[in-house]
């Protein structure tokens, strides 16, 4: 369904969510309620709340857990990727609203797999965006602000959470002006096609580079002269040359980019609000878990909304992981004269009916060629075929096991038939049988 007209007259504005996801863990210091799915399940109990249509996709770097596949394809789009590192799947995502020529007005937010959201967070962010379009970047996280002692060559950066200046309330909420934030954020579509090639590019600065990735957008220097040969690797070059390259292609990449921010004219200078407290959560410990909110009772309201929406209330919760069934008795064994017996109908009944081919398919409808059709053989779209909203550039056959084939093909899984022939077969996906998916609402689809 195509958006309908905005208050003003003109097309209503979509929210357009960009999740970038990878299957496995970090060694990151993270908090007891920590889960990626419970991250997945905020941001979809979010959703709910937006009133403007929403379209999400996934984009997973690599294969997915069943559970989590299963919740992305009841809620939007999934676009499996290989980007193998944090810096290629964000640069890669930063191009798809203009190679998909989105609306300009549209408002991107690009997620990260592991943040926590308040339920009403998602919503504040539309209402701001909205009432305030002279203001081209959101974020929903930090505690970074600018001192009024800032200059463009020195600014001034504190983390102590308040508010300083350009602090609007809007809808009930108080956004302040931020220094930093990370890569999790919202812009409209224009400006990330206007900022494109700068954002792209400063990833290769090395170090914290969604800090300087905002202090350039700003206008602000964000390297200081002892910083610009870069912070000391992980793992040191295993030689003095190495060594000697390595910062010397540092210092020129932050030389650069330093000459690009003080170089921004005053109205490609953009502005970075925050809601003063955050509305959300990067799930680590520390100075990343943000102050002025109880989160681990966040977390216990995400789970019992994923406990709401059980597909089968008979079956484990969603947040716990599916108990082994114990071992049902076999049936007893026909006796021969039980057995003469069936025997005997089954060949009346063959020569009654006549030889017809069984065409239905995995699903009760009938098929072209006397079987399932590619799609339902594969559990994905068969190579060729124009779905709205998926491009399908070929897929191989492959066997699907029984329990990915609930979640993805099936419409008795929880999936609408249309939504079963949208998604695209996940990698990764049925290594082991998924839990009870929860009963998730799908957003409007273009």
């Amino acid at each position: 369904m195509p958006p309908g007209p905005g208050p003003g007259g003109g097309v209503e504005m979509i929210l357009r969510i960009l999740y970038r996801s990878v299957g496995s863990e970090n060694a990151k210091n993270r908090p007891a309620f920590y889960s990626k799915r419970l991250a997945l399940a905020s941001l979809l109990r979010a959703v709910e709340k937006v009133e403007i249509p929403t379209r999400i996709v996934f984009v997973n770097d690599g294969p997915m857990p069943a559970d989590r596949l299963s919740m992305m394809e009841e809620a939007g789009e999934i676009v499996p990727v290989t980007c193998g590192s944090n810096r290629a799947s964000y640069r890669h995502v930063l191009r798809m609203p203009r190679l998909r020529r989105w609306a300009a007005d549209d408002l991107v937010w690009l997620a990260e797999d592991d943040y926590l959201y308040t339920e009403n967070s998602l919503s504040a962010l539309v209402t701001a965006a909205a009432a305030r379009p002279d203001v081209e970047y959101f974020t929903l996280y930090g505690t970074s602000r600018l001192s009024a002692t800032s200059t463009r060559r020195r600014p001034q950066v504190t983390d102590d959470g308040g508010i300083h200046e350009h602090a609007p309330v809007i809808g009930g909420v108080t956004w302040a002006r931020t220094a930093t934030t990370t890569s999790t954020f919202g812009l409209r579509v224009g400006t990330l096609v206007e900022d494109e090639l700068l954002l792209r590019s400063i990833p290769f600065v090395g170090g914290a580079f969604d800090r300087a990735t905002c202090l350039t957008l700003q206008g602000f220097q964000p390297f200081r002269l002892p910083e610009l040969g870069g912070e000391p690797p992980l793992v040191a070059p295993s030689t003095v040359a190495a060594r000697i390259a390595r910062r010397a292609a540092l210092t020129g990449l932050r030389a650069t980019l330093n000459a690009v921010a003080l170089a921004r004219p005053e109205r490609r200078r953009r502005t970075l609000l925050v809601p003063a407290p955050s509305l959300a959560t990067h799930m680590e410990l520390g100075a990343a878990l943000v102050p002025g909110h109880d989160w681990p009772a966040e977390a216990d309201g995400v789970l019992a909304w994923l406990q709401s929406r059980s597909a089968d209330p008979t079956q484990p919760s969603p947040a716990q992981p599916a108990q082994a069934q114990p071992a049902q008795a076999q049936p007893a064994q026909a006796q021969p004269a039980q057995l003469h017996q069936a025997q005997t109908a089954q060949a009346r009944a063959t020569s009654s009916a006549g030889a017809r081919p069984n065409t239905a398919g995995a699903n009760g409808k009938p098929t072209t060629a006397g079987g399932p059709t590619p799609a339902a053989a594969t559990g994905g779209t068969a190579a060729g075929t124009t779905v709205p909203g998926v491009l399908v550039s070929g897929i191989t056959s492959r066997a699907v096991p029984t329990g990915a084939a609930a979640t993805s093909a099936s419409p008795a899984a929880g999936l609408s038939p249309l939504a079963a022939a949208d998604q695209l077969p996940a990698p990764g996906a049925g290594e082991a049988s998924p839990t009870a998916a929860p009963v998730l609402r799908r957003p409007s689809v273009a």
